[in-house]
């Protein structure tokens, strides 16, 4: 990396600025000990007001400007927004086993909006269900059976199916109990169920869904384990799946066309649509989930009576411990950047150069009037460093998970030798102009290396008219530079050459050798 000399009468005549960027040690055997720069990283925050009063994270964007391996470094603060809104998507297995909880959901509506109206007052609730695809051995495929899968003819069960969305999220309890209401009950063959392509579907097919750029809450209700990528060939459905939206008239049409995605393809959309899952699962599976939730940052396992008749105490709880864990994480990163994180936390747990920021166990501090809650503010700090130069301008996004608020991050590779250091107020310029890094910036009218040529009224290519030799195209033979209509030559690297003439066109070294000699070392 090169630095910058900064005294003023570093160069000699005839020497253009450039010769004041090279590395240290040429510096330095040059006679600038002292004076010089070594520019560094710097970061550019934009604290403007965003357009949403709500907004839970500042700044919103930074621009840095990166030196090789100097790391840049700004704060980022989170604030939960107050009466953030919520949207709560009710996933239900409809499998044979959940007959007595679908019972208990079906006078679900008006008592969850109002659980959730104790959190926010803007709220929203829909419902999708599932079973399995509906091919052998996930489900029984003879004719009859496919009619009515149940294992009691008398029951009313409908057909087997792998996900329908039954209802757009709403603020009407009242139509979420009428379309509840009118499901019925479904059977399938095998223990595992169909759940992942119906979380994936939910979490990719947005618009149909309805989700808003709110807290995404899905609650995924089952009593049974859940079939993932490889477990379709035992239907001879060996398409991986492709993670698009596949919801035909509001049912997953081509569960039977794909494989059931992957673990790793559902945590991946599920963070990149900010949702959060809340498996409410049954004792036996409750180990299963945790297994789960485990790979899933922002997610929570609620234990599930059989008749599901604690749901609402069981979300209420699953959502104040999402609330309390904060997490801040990007996106993908190219190889030549690297970020850390340092997390003050409020409860005065801290860490630091961690690969993502966290902060857990944060609490809603109540006022003396419980009409007021105070949002805890939670400060991470934000260290990305460049491991060599690049060319064109690299975007990260920076966020706190489950949330739809963002950071961008603007970075550009700072690899010039540049000086960073303030105009000087020193006016040692003939009077005519200000030091800048040890160069003299000429005021108007006024030019040359100490602003001591007048040059009045005279543009620029009138004054250097003088230093074209027959009109040529280039100034001083390319080899000098035109100070005060005049030619400065420049001086050469080899000590023994020398430029000169009145446009620098001549020079010692272009005379014929004699013994390896100039001039038979005779003459100049």
């Amino acid at each position: 990396m090169l630095d910058f000399c900064k005294i003023q009468n570093f160069t000699k005549a005839g020497e253009p600025d450039s010769v004041r960027c090279d590395t240290e040690q040429q510096l330095k055997q040059r006679g600038c000990e002292k004076d010089t720069i070594f520019p560094k990283s710097f970061v550019i925050p934009d604290f403007s007001r965003p357009s949403s009063e709500n907004k839970q994270i500042y700044p919103h964007k930074v621009d840095l400007q990166l030196r090789p391996e100097q790391p840049a470094t700004f704060n980022v603060t989170f604030r939960r927004g107050e009466d953030y809104p919520i949207d709560l998507y009710y996933l239900m297995d409809l499998s044979y086993s959940m007959k007595d909880d679908l019972q208990n959901v079906k006078n679900l509506g008006k008592n969850l909006l109002q659980a959730l109206n104790t959190i926010t007052r803007k709220a929203r609730i829909g419902f999708g269900a599932f079973v399995d695809k509906t091919v052998l051995p996930f489900v029984n495929t003879h004719p009859e059976k496919l009619q009515n899968p149940c294992p009691i003819k008398e029951t009313k069960c409908q057909p087997p199916f792998a996900y329908r969305h039954v209802l757009s999220l709403t603020e009407n309890a009242a139509q979420f109990s009428e379309e509840v209401g009118k499901q019925d009950i479904s059977g399938n063959l095998d223990a595992p169920e169909g759940g992942l392509d119906a979380m994936m579907q939910a979490a990719v097919c947005g618009s149909k869904i309805g989700w808003d750029n709110v807290t995404r809450l899905l609650v995924y209700a089952t009593d049974d384990g859940f079939h993932f990528a490889g477990d379709g060939k035992l239907g001879a459905i060996l398409t991986p799946y492709d993670g698009e939206c596949h919801l035909e008239e509001n049912m997953y049409k081509k569960s039977n066309q794909y494989d059931y995605p992957s673990v790793g393809q559902l945590v991946q959309k599920l963070e990149e649509h900010n949702i959060q899952p809340i498996f409410a699962v049954t004792s036996k599976v409750v180990d299963t989930y945790q297994k789960l939730s485990k790979m899933i940052p922002k997610s929570a396992v609620g234990e599930l009576r059989n008749d599901s008749s604690n749901i609402i105490q069981l979300i209420q709880d699953a959502y104040n411990n999402l609330s309390s864990k904060i997490i801040l994480d990007h996106g993908s990163l190219p190889d030549f950047i690297k970020i850390t994180y340092n997390s003050f936390c409020p409860n005065k747990i801290h860490t630091k150069d961690k690969l993502r920021g966290e902060c857990d166990n944060v609490k809603i501090n109540d006022e003396k009037s419980a009409q007021f809650l105070i949002f805890v503010q939670i400060v991470f700090q934000v260290k990305i460093t460049a491991t060599k130069c690049f060319d064109n301008q690299t975007t990260l996004v920076i966020r706190p998970l489950g949330f739809t608020d963002s950071l961008t991050v603007n970075m550009r590779s700072r690899c010039n030798c540049e000086c960073d250091e303030q105009q000087s107020e020193s006016s040692d310029c003939s009077g005519n102009g200000k030091i800048d890094c040890g160069i003299c910036r000429c005021n108007p009218g006024f030019t040359g290396k100490d602003c001591n040529c007048t040059i009045g009224d005279k543009s620029r290519k009138e004054m250097e008219k003088s230093c074209r030799k027959d009109n040529a195209a280039v100034i001083c033979s390319g080899l000098g530079d035109c100070v005060c209509g005049q030619c400065v030559c420049h001086t050469s690297d080899d000590l023994k050459k020398k430029i000169y003439g009145d446009f620098c066109e001549c020079d010692n070294m272009n005379c014929e050798l004699h013994n390896g000699r100039l001039c038979g070392g005779e003459g100049e």
